[in-house]
């Protein structure tokens, strides 16, 4: 069975700002998976800050 990530616009939308950001290539599959990458960690980072910020109030 194949592992299918459907994603929301958002997701979208800011994956192709980190690609920018980056200067890279949306054609190579390689710097896309990247940007995908620091995409999604950079993601689960801020809601993990967010979520420490929270518990400290």
């Amino acid at each position: 069975m194949a592992n299918i990530i459907i994603k929301s616009d958002e997701r979208r939308a800011y994956e192709n700002r980190v690609m920018r950001s980056f200067g890279a290539n949306p054609a190579s599959r390689e710097q896309r998976e990247a940007a995908e990458i620091v995409a999604a960690r950079s993601s689960e980072a801020y809601k993990n800050l967010k979520k420490m910020e929270e518990k400290s109030r």
